[in-house]
């Protein structure tokens, strides 16, 4: 009979493999590693396995996406390297074996049953009877080299006997403790990430928000709660690796008392900084302003500007764009009242609405950008090159994925061919 863990680590038993974090590239890894023959233990600081993933895709589980592209993942060559059109069949069937048929929606994958608690069930069971040992509310603090060559962990306790403190030794080492992304679910501690990767010799690129809501300078308050299909742009700068000219992307956005937020300005948020402005195209269906002219001088002459602007935008922001261009009491004028200068000079503040971002809400992220520099791995295992018996996985990479299952997709990928070849 195979000895708990606390037994293990008091008589000083190595495993063959540990873990660190329970989330999707953990419990995957952690899985493979034991069909191989390895004792593995997975090591995890909340008191239950994918507590994040209990959250993805609204609850329903965002598994993976049909389209596979450089710009998934940001024009990054190593992600591109990763997740290929044959890594993806392969987490088709991984998945089914593991009990997760899924199921597409607009090349969205999801599990059949539409709940992400049968993906963490299903993954956790998968680790459990392939032989993996469980540590649970226990956070790795910092790791030593052996003399043996392998690795001692320090621990300590988060749940009731918070602070406790013991060792495990280990042969080999799995860094899947994700990123500091929505501390509300449960994610890593930045200082402590940064401390294990820094005790490892490990370089990386500090985290920052990512796939967040924007906070704008401009005052949008009375906005707030508009929905609307808009074209987003950010202008970006020549040495941004791959990326020489505007970015740009269309879809619904959200206009909340503090600034801009939706899937699509999630996407744009990973590459813009603080300072820059982005370019909202509340008219994205009109391209031609002689068009827009003709349309609008063709409605009744006794009609008002604004019910006219009414028929292509929500009444607030008409209301928003009337005032800010005109005076306070034009939304009532008659639109025979306005030159063809004042429409064509309002319809070209429809069309590039610049604000100015002063931040990111980093409580409302689904992702960071930063982690360990991608350069120090190889794509075709996630081992350290320069110290194989290191694999690093999923979110704490220098790796993000745009909304709709890319990082979750990347994630079990890293962490099934960690697994395969560590």
């Amino acid at each position: 009979m195979k000895k708990n863990s606390k037994t293990n680590q008091d008589q000083g038993y190595v495993y063959d493999a540990c873990v660190i974090g329970a989330g999707a590239s953990g419990l995957v890894c952690g899985a493979v590693l034991a069909r191989r023959g390895m004792n593995t233990l997975i090591i995890e600081q909340n008191k239950k396995s994918g507590r994040k993933l209990y959250a993805t895709g609204n609850g329903k589980c965002n598994l993976a996406n049909a389209v596979i592209s450089d710009s998934a993942y940001y024009a990054n060559g190593f992600a591109g390297s990763v997740v290929t059109e044959g890594s993806a069949l392969l987490l088709h069937r991984y998945l089914e074996q593991a009990g997760i048929p899924l199921t597409e929606k607009n090349g969205y994958y999801y599990p059949q049953s539409l709940q992400a608690s049968s993906v963490v069930w299903a993954l956790t069971d998968g680790a459990k009877l392939a032989g993996c040992e469980f540590q649970y509310e226990t956070e790795v603090y910092g790791i030593e080299r052996t003399p043996e060559g392998g690795f001692l962990l320090k621990t300590r306790t988060t749940g009731k006997d918070a602070g406790e403190e013991g060792t495990v030794l280990c042969n080999r080492l799995v860094l899947a403790m994700g990123s500091p992304a929505a501390p509300h679910l449960g994610s890593g501690k930045e200082e402590v990430i940064s401390t294990l990767l820094e005790d490892l010799g490990l370089g990386y690129q500090p985290f920052e928000p990512a796939l967040c809501p924007l906070e704008v300078a401009e005052d949008v308050s009375s906005l707030a709660g508009v929905r609307v299909r808009a074209r987003i742009s950010i202008g970006l700068a020549m040495d941004r690796p791959g990326f020489g000219e505007d970015l740009m992307e269309e879809g619904e956005v959200m206009l909340t008392e503090y600034g801009l937020s939706g899937i699509v300005i999630f996407n744009m948020s990973t590459m813009i900084q603080k300072g820059e402005q982005v370019s909202v195209d509340l008219l994205p269906l009109w391209e031609d302003e002689g068009k827009w002219l003709e349309f609008v001088h063709a409605q009744e002459k006794k009609r008002t500007l604004f019910g006219i602007l009414n028929g292509m935008l929500h009444e607030k922001l008409c209301r928003y764009f009337i005032e800010k261009r005109f005076e306070e009491k034009a939304a009532k004028r008659p639109v025979s009242t306005f030159s063809d200068e004042e429409l064509l000079d309002l319809f070209r503040n429809l069309k590039d609405w610049r604000l100015t971002v002063t931040g990111k809400k980093a409580d409302m992220g689904q992702a960071c950008r930063g982690g360990v520099l991608t350069q120090l791995l190889s794509p075709d295992t996630l081992q350290v090159r320069q110290d194989p018996r290191i694999a690093v996985t999923g979110e704490l990479t220098q790796v993000t994925g745009r909304c709709g299952g890319y990082n979750l997709m990347y994630a079990l990928i890293s962490g099934i061919r960690a697994g395969q070849r560590l």
